[in-house]
């Protein structure tokens, strides 16, 4: 983990990210004192918070903390304590707790509507949000592996503030599987599993990257029904997690989803099953089991409030101090959530949503251990803020508050093997959260953070709002910068001539097709201060439509072709929401209606139907190819 090196580099930003205090170094370990000597705490470089309560992931009482370095020096649980040195900070009228821990993160997903497509991934947006709100860890559990585990690796060696990163990489589902249904391109977000014989290769695709753990995909689908990992696939995967020594965790609706993960021997789940209801003998059997659940309620929460317009923190100007303005002004947009807002998904929603508290209060009751996590990323789940939404919708279903604050400290880290995280204890590592109150007796005191400590280190929130433009960045990458092809998470990282392209790759930089080289087009990125980017082609048959899991192959410019999502609509019917149409068609952009493709030399593809015109395009495209008129 590289704690040391962590906290000292963060030490090092300048005073505009980390607000001034002082020096924390320079005491060394001390072993606890007997009982008496507590009574008086001294430490010329510590930092001591005092005079208000403590949690410490597991109970709460008035007592004083004591950070030295990057960790806990003492906890002590007396009102009468004397301090004999260090510089004290009071923190009466709050409460001291661990630093919040999510365990349901899509780092590059933003909470726009579904429908939103955003060409920034807004990596550094949801850093500093979580960092904000006192997120201090966090799991992700779905992004792009070659970018998320780079941000894990910069993370890991100080060259980034970021919270404690713990990812999954590509998730493991069938051929058409959610979170990769038909029509997602071949990429390095899912690995699709249809029989046990396909474990081994998709291992051997996995673990290079040494993923924290594995999460699998059982989903029947809610809507529509979708293929689903089968249970011998399941057990395939558990046996060769357990040989590579990785922890597996299940996207899980449905019961079902959990009988079977249960007798392959998988007892974290990410999700409470919202598609009906938990039967006592079920959640009694996953207690025994040693499950953990991570609800994530806020997603249908999230999801009803958008379909009954009722997202009211939209309308509080602080809310851009931690969500991108584009995001907001999307979830304010009808026609982005005009599929959300219909009569059956209004219906549909609101059960899901009674049907996930009802089965988080069943298995809370019958004993099963249960974990904080948001699923940030989904529409109006916003990184950071959602979490703490989580834990007053733990409340709200029926949890004792003692067990809601400590699902997202001590119970998470926990699941993470980590336990010098998620509590207030010698030796701890000093992630910690001030708020103004007691969430105990008033969960909603988690949306007041007074101060937020990282590593030990006070960090300046004010500096970290969106629009002050702070960089995250300890070690700005310098020299000759990331060459063509390599993993990048800012525009400047990459060499000359170089930009960072949409989907996080160092490319050369375009304003127009010509400048790129035959078999690549040059795509606009809104977020890259270079403006576009160079974007290789992979060569997919348009006419012969042969890319994987019935995604489309489109042209996009200068002869350059590439599957990329498919939607439904040929031969005249509406674009989708995505601009995207059926394979073997095209979305004009102009009349947002999809075109068939055709060739315009009467060589590979049968005439326009209907008596239509085929239209050559082949001066956009760089390709033989046209479209029906």
């Amino acid at each position: 983990m590289h704690r040391t090196s962590l906290g000292l580099a963060i030490r090092g930003l300048s005073c505009f990210i980390l607000a001034s205090s002082t020096s924390l170094a320079g005491c060394g370990a001390a072993e606890r004192s007997s009982p008496q000597a507590l009574a008086e705490v001294a430490c010329a470089g510590c930092t001591v918070l005092k005079g208000g309560t403590v949690f410490d992931g597991a109970r709460a009482g008035r007592a004083t903390v004591v950070i030295e370095g990057d960790r806990v020096r003492q906890v002590v649980f007396d009102e009468d304590i004397e301090v004999a040195g260090g510089e004290v900070v009071d923190v009466s009228g709050k409460t001291v707790l661990p630093g919040l821990i999510d365990l349901h993160v899509h780092s590059l997903s933003v909470a726009g509507p579904y429908d939103y497509l955003d060409g920034d991934l807004h990596l550094e947006d949801h850093t500093k949000a979580m960092l904000r709100a006192g997120v201090t860890s966090y799991l992700d559990l779905g992004s792009s592996q070659h970018a998320i585990f780079e941000q894990r690796a910069r993370a890991r060696a100080g060259e980034v503030l970021a919270p404690q990163l713990f990812a999954a990489g590509p998730l493991l589902t069938a051929t058409g599987g959610h979170p990769c249904p038909q029509g997602s391109p071949p990429g390095d977000f899912c690995l699709f599993i249809d029989s046990p014989d396909d474990v081994a290769r998709a291992f051997d695709a996995l673990l290079p990257g040494a993923p924290d753990v594995i999460k699998i995909v059982l989903e029947s689908g809610g809507s529509r029904p979708l293929p689903r990992l089968s249970p011998d696939s399941v057990a395939a995967i558990a046996q060769a997690a357990g040989a590579a020594g990785v922890g597996v965790i299940a996207h899980a609706t449905s019961p079902d989803d959990i009988e079977v993960a249960l007798d392959a021997g998988v007892t974290r789940f990410a999700h409470i099953p919202d598609q009906e209801r938990i039967s006592p003998e079920l959640a009694r059997r996953m207690a025994a089991a040693g499950a953990v659940v991570v609800p994530t309620l806020v997603v249908m929460d999230g999801l009803h409030r958008a379909a009954h317009d009722a997202l009211t923190e939209l309308d509080d100007p602080a809310l851009g101090d931690d969500v991108p303005a584009d995001v907001i002004a999307a979830l304010r947009d009808p026609s982005l959530l005009a599929e959300i807002r219909t009569a059956r998904y209004k219906e549909l929603v609101t059960e899901w949503r009674a049907h996930a508290a009802a089965n988080l209060l069943t298995c809370y009751r019958a004993g099963v251990t249960i974990a904080a996590g948001s699923d940030a990323g989904n529409p109006a789940v916003f990184h950071g803020l959602a979490l703490r939404r989580e834990v007053a919708l733990l409340v709200e279903a029926g949890m004792a508050p003692v067990d809601a604050l400590a699902a997202a400290t001590r119970t998470a880290a926990d699941v993470l093997g980590r336990p010098d995280l998620g509590r207030i204890e010698e030796g701890a590592l000093a992630d910690v959260v001030v708020v103004d109150g007691d969430p105990l007796a008033d969960v909603r005191a988690l949306e007041r953070v007074s101060r937020v400590y990282k590593s030990g280190v006070l960090l300046d929130r004010d500096a970290l709002a969106l629009p002050r433009g702070t960089s995250l960045a300890t070690q700005p990458r310098t020299g000759a910068g990331a060459g063509a092809g390599e993993t990048c998470l800012t525009a400047p990282e990459c060499g000359e001539a170089l930009s960072c392209s949409l989907d996080l790759r160092c490319a050369a930089t375009c304003d127009r097709s010509s400048a790129c080289g035959p078999g690549s087009a040059c795509l606009y990125d809104g977020g890259s201060p270079t403006g576009g980017s160079c974007v290789e082609g992979d060569g997919c048959d348009l006419f012969a439509q042969d890319c994987e899991n019935g995604a489309a192959c489109v042209f996009i410019g200068n002869g350059a072709t590439s599957c990329w999502y498919a939607g439904v609509g040929s031969g005249g019917q509406p674009c989708d929401a995505l601009f995207t149409c059926a394979p073997g068609s095209v979305c004009d952009e102009a009349s947002t209606t999809c075109k068939d493709l055709c060739d315009p030399r009467g060589e590979r593809a049968a005439a326009c139907p209907g008596g239509g015109k085929c239209v050559d395009r082949s001066a956009i495209a760089g390709l033989p190819v046209g479209v029906c008129e």
